[in-house]
């Protein structure tokens, strides 16, 4: 350390840090000595957060790199799953997201997780939330600033309760249709031709929603789906440009069971909005843009008064294709088109069961003549 001098009338004293040196001035030997232990703690915590950040800096960090290659939406709903972790409170009252991400241990991580589990969280919502979190900590290996990954041998929790596609989002049988439909007539409701026009399409809840009087072909009889809605990083709501995926823009056929709830629900519009309604077909009975809970709630009413168990709108997309495999199994991959699945293994690896139960029948009715 350099020795205090005097220089243009105030004290002043140096020191090493890094290879560099560091000066401070000051008027007395007090002040001096004071703003030099400042400086020492300002530069190692500064050290320490380029280093050696807190989890919370750095998934900053991580977000911010991502903005480019992912969707606000995606965002947004990846940041809820890493809050649910990232405010868990440790033995030393400081919250897992304050802890410097290369002193994070394994044990650290299953505290986090036995704290969520208590707290009532399911083992499906944790795996998804420790997945995106695994991520966090493989990019952190990548770019060097931890060696390894604590939460890459974290083991999945056992599933709790039955799969959704088998309960929420089932397909609904035949009977169950029929009651859910009649009871929405009798109702009145607002929402039928939106609940027709999924189960008649296969939309997705956010192209429903999206869809546009221009993307009605009543000429060569195609609904082009180009848009979606989504949701900002801060939670508002607004229709996108594109569709979700490459895939998702699409050209469904435009049958006469389809046109005629289109033409419901234009008429429905005129009524409730007037002639000069907005572009959009399918809204919120309020005009504004159609969201997900608000048909949710409205299939939770219909469902108890028709006595059917609770199902959400996305039933309705996986109806219209059991449906459609039970009818045409060939035609699987027109199936995967219209539902705008990336890959036909996803549509196959979801309805195996009608396919399997297809192939049964194709079985018991074949006849060879062997003799």
């Amino acid at each position: 350390m350099a020795r205090t001098k005097r220089y243009n009338g105030y004290l002043r004293k140096s020191f090493l840090f890094e290879g560099k040196r560091i000066y401070v001035y000051a008027k007395t030997k007090e002040e001096l000595l004071s703003k030099e232990l400042e400086k020492r703690q300002e530069l190692e915590q500064g050290e320490q957060n380029l280093y050696n950040p807190t989890l919370n800096a750095y998934y900053h960090h991580y977000t911010e790199v991502r903005r480019k290659q992912v969707r606000e939406s995606t965002i947004r709903g990846q940041k809820c799953q890493f809050e649910n972790i990232s405010n868990v409170v440790m033995a030393n009252n400081r919250t897992f997201g304050e802890m410097r991400i290369k002193d994070i241990t394994r044990r650290d991580i299953e505290y986090t997780r036995q704290s969520l589990l208590d707290a009532g969280k399911t083992p499906q919502n944790l795996n998804i939330c420790y997945s995106h979190l695994n991520s966090v900590f493989n990019s952190a290996v990548i770019d060097e600033t931890i060696i390894k990954n604590p939460c890459k041998a974290l083991k999945k929790l056992k599933r709790d309760v039955p799969p959704i596609t088998e309960t929420r989002h089932r397909a609904l049988s035949i009977e169950e249709t029929v009651k859910f439909f009649e009871v929405a007539e009798t109702r009145n409701s607002f929402y039928i031709n939106a609940f027709k026009m999924m189960i008649q399409t296969g939309l997705r809840v956010g192209e429903l929603g999206a869809l546009k009087r221009g993307d009605i072909d009543r000429i060569n009889r195609f609904i082009y789906i180009r848009h979606t809605i989504s949701r900002t990083e801060t939670g508002s709501y607004y229709v996108q440009d594109d569709a979700k995926t490459m895939s998702g823009i699409r050209d469904i056929p435009l049958s006469d069971d389809i046109l005629k709830t289109i033409r419901s629900q234009e008429n429905l519009n005129r009524i409730i909005f007037g002639f000069n309604y907005g572009d959009l077909l399918f809204t919120s009975i309020e005009g504004e843009i159609l969201r997900e809970y608000a048909l949710n709630r409205e299939i939770k009413r219909i469902c108890k008064q028709a006595d059917i168990e609770y199902f959400t709108c996305h039933a309705f997309r996986n109806t219209f294709a059991t449906r459609f495999i039970e009818q045409r199994p060939q035609d699987y991959k027109i199936l995967s088109e219209i539902l705008g699945h990336k890959d036909v293994s996803i549509t196959l690896n979801l309805y195996t069961h009608v396919m399997t139960e297809n192939k049964v029948n194709a079985m018991n009715d074949l006849q060879i003549k062997i003799s």
